[in-house]
């Protein structure tokens, strides 16, 4: 109380004048009726960019919670394009218990994740609580992202595109010819694409999918685009594939599970 009355007589003066002009400003803006009308128009202008800050900060504030309802919705838009596409298949004719799903997608969160090493790996906040083990693949809205490794209750490791002991069954969209995708430790903007033969046609720009010659990633999932191309060995090109994937900037991905997997492993197995 006594720290109260003495901020207020040390500044008794200025108090006094604010007072006294707050009584002015009313006594104008009552005596007319044009003055009023301005004040009125000052005030909602006063208020409204007060109120058109608060809200941005709010909006910035909750931006995380929307982007996250933002991939939980995309993932149930990608599950339903599934099962509308496994309706629309008129060859396929076993259903899974699953149900019409062939893959199903899961969104999740990215803890950590390392870019500029030469084994660089990925954490994600799902694990085998959630149905997520090892070989299954990940993508995110931009394209390819890896491989589950190991996972645990709540979260699991991936093996991204850019490490040096990844390796998957890539093709090129526009002819099918499908090689080996792999890193080789130099940029987390670019791979490599191999084993592609000398006759194949091939066009800077190209788009690389998945060729969905395993039981990891559906056919078509973005990779890149064809940046360089060169004949090694006479026989098959060296292609450097510029990844849609830009890693530094990634946060959220898609585990896929694929329904058919171990159907598919275990007639492979069985045919060896």
């Amino acid at each position: 109380m006594r720290t109260l009355l003495r901020l207020i007589q040390k500044y008794s003066n200025l108090l006094l004048f604010l007072f006294l002009e707050a009584i002015a400003i009313v006594l104008i803006v009552r005596g007319s009726y044009y003055q009023q009308s301005r004040f009125i128009q000052m005030n909602r202008q006063v208020t409204g960019f007060l109120y058109d800050r608060v809200d941005g900060v709010r909006e910035y504030l909750t931006l995380r919670k929307v982007n996250q309802r933002l991939v939980e919705e995309n993932s149930r838009l990608k599950n339903r394009l599934e099962l509308f596409s496994g309706q629309l298949d008129t060859t396929r004719v076993l259903r899974v218990e699953k149900g019409a799903y062939r893959y199903y997608y899961l969104p999740a969160r990215i803890v950590h994740n390392s870019v500029y090493k030469q084994y660089n790996y990925i954490t994600i906040d799902k694990g085998k609580k959630d149905g997520v083990f090892r070989d299954m693949g990940v993508v995110s809205e931009q394209g390819l992202v890896g491989i589950v490794l190991e996972s645990s209750n709540h979260f699991a490791t991936v093996i991204p595109a850019i490490n040096r002991d990844f390796r998957l069954s890539a093709k090129i969209l526009s002819s099918n010819f499908a090689g080996i995708l792999y890193w080789d430790g130099d940029s987390p903007l670019y791979a490599r694409l191999s084993e592609i033969p000398f006759h194949a046609e091939l066009t800077v720009g190209d788009t690389i999918v998945t060729s969905g010659y395993s039981a990891i990633f559906p056919d078509g999932i973005g990779v890149g685009t064809i940046d360089a191309f060169s004949l090694e060995r006479g026989n098959f090109y060296d292609i450097r594939v510029k990844l849609f994937t830009e890693f530094q900037s990634l946060f959220h991905v898609n585990v896929i599970r694929n329904y058919l997997r171990e159907e598919q492993l275990q007639l492979e197995e069985n045919t060896r």
